[in-house]
């Protein structure tokens, strides 16, 4: 599997280009976790802590995770009191099980290899609660998506993302964005919510133990 870092310039593009646009995602996913009774939240692949802090900002407990010392060290010039950074892997979270009300993967999984993917999602369900919850918000592509104008940028800046990060988006892309994923695993959401144009798509899956075994069969 692909271990991937950031750098000091990664972080600052991440800060100043990236954050601005998922601004309107983090009150809604924030709001998500506040409606369904999430208190201790995980948010992996957290980069900048943006998510981690409007979490704060409702009143929840934030851990962010990053593989990136460069992101984690820019989340932490901007701490909070509830806010806690981790530098670590999200294909192996250095965390006990069920240590976590819920977890969040926001747009964490669609520039990784579907192998990749399936092992990010078997870790983020070991580490929450028997009735827990998983937080996804992916890209799915919107319908007329030739001349839909937000989607044609999304896909600019991930066709410049790099050439690893570009094949996952695409073959993420080509098997029917996160609606296909959450197929693939047997994972029903109970709540599906849309963002940027519908574009992204934000799914709400509360976890049992069938769910979990079932994404456990997806990698034999």
């Amino acid at each position: 599997m692909r271990y991937q870092r950031y750098g000091k310039i990664s972080s600052t593009i991440y800060r100043w280009g990236i954050d601005p646009l998922l601004r309107p995602l983090r009150p809604r996913i924030a709001h998500l976790c506040l409606k369904h009774g999430m208190h201790i939240v995980l948010d992996i692949a957290t980069a900048t802590g943006a998510q981690c802090r409007a979490l704060e900002a409702a009143g929840l407990h934030a851990v962010g995770l990053d593989l990136s010392e460069a992101m984690i060290a820019a989340a932490r010039k901007r701490r909070a009191r509830n806010l806690e950074y981790v530098v670590g892997s999200a294909y192996e979270l250095p965390f006990a099980e069920a240590a976590f009300d819920a977890a969040l993967l926001i747009l964490a999984l669609h520039e990784h290899s579907e192998k990749e993917r399936t092992r990010m999602l078997m870790e983020a369900l070991r580490v929450i609660k028997h009735n827990g919850y998983l937080v996804l918000a992916e890209y799915s592509r919107p319908a007329k998506a030739c001349i839909h104008i937000p989607w044609r940028i999304i896909q600019l800046i991930e066709n410049l993302a790099g050439s690893e990060h570009r094949a996952g988006f695409h073959q993420f892309i080509a098997t029917d964005g996160l609606r296909g994923l959450l197929r693939r695993h047997g994972l029903q959401p109970i709540e599906v919510v849309y963002s940027h144009f519908n574009t992204l798509t934000i799914a709400v899956v509360q976890s049992h133990h069938d769910v979990e075994s079932s994404t456990q069969g997806a990698v034999a």
